[in-house]
């Protein structure tokens, strides 16, 4: 859902670190995941936990997909 410019500034450090992420040649650290929190509020805990609390409006992308396709009125 994110570019990695928006993450990270093109050819910073950072950037390589989270194009290694993407790739799956490194692991994602906790600092990366409060720094995703940030910028996607609704997933903080599923980031953190992998659990959905929508009570709460704390989802997961998969939560939000599927919810989107039950609603539509051609699902199914």
């Amino acid at each position: 859902m994110t570019s990695l410019k928006d993450l990270a500034e093109v050819n910073s450090k950072e950037y390589v670190r989270w194009q290694s992420i993407k790739r799956g040649k490194a692991r994602i650290s906790a600092e990366e995941i409060e720094q995703l929190g940030k910028l996607y509020p609704s997933y903080r805990w599923w980031l953190m936990t992998g659990d959905v609390m929508p009570d709460k409006g704390q989802t997961s992308p998969d939560y939000d997909e599927a919810n989107r396709n039950l609603i539509s009125p051609n699902v199914g």
